[in-house]
């Protein structure tokens, strides 16, 4: 399952739950990959567009309630200035 761009607009209870969901209808050894845009620590919320952006660790406390376990984490740093 890709999940990307789309939790940002759930709450920490949605995400757990929909987090939840995903993993019941994974294949064995299948996979759930969230590509999201982090926050430095904590979480922003954006009031313009009712989006969260969550912390790479505040993410995997979510993705850890939803009794998932996180194989691989990775940060794409080389991104232009803007």
């Amino acid at each position: 399952v890709w999940i990307q761009w789309c939790i940002g607009h759930l709450t920490d209870d949605d995400c757990v739950e929909f987090l939840r969901t995903c993993s019941k209808s994974l294949k064995p050894m299948g996979m759930i990959v969230v590509k999201e845009n982090n926050a430095r620590r904590g979480f922003v919320l954006d009031k313009e567009d009712s989006s969260i952006t969550r912390s790479d660790s505040y993410l995997v406390q979510l993705f850890n309630k939803a009794g998932l376990r996180l194989l691989q984490s990775s940060v794409e740093d080389d991104l232009p200035q803007g």
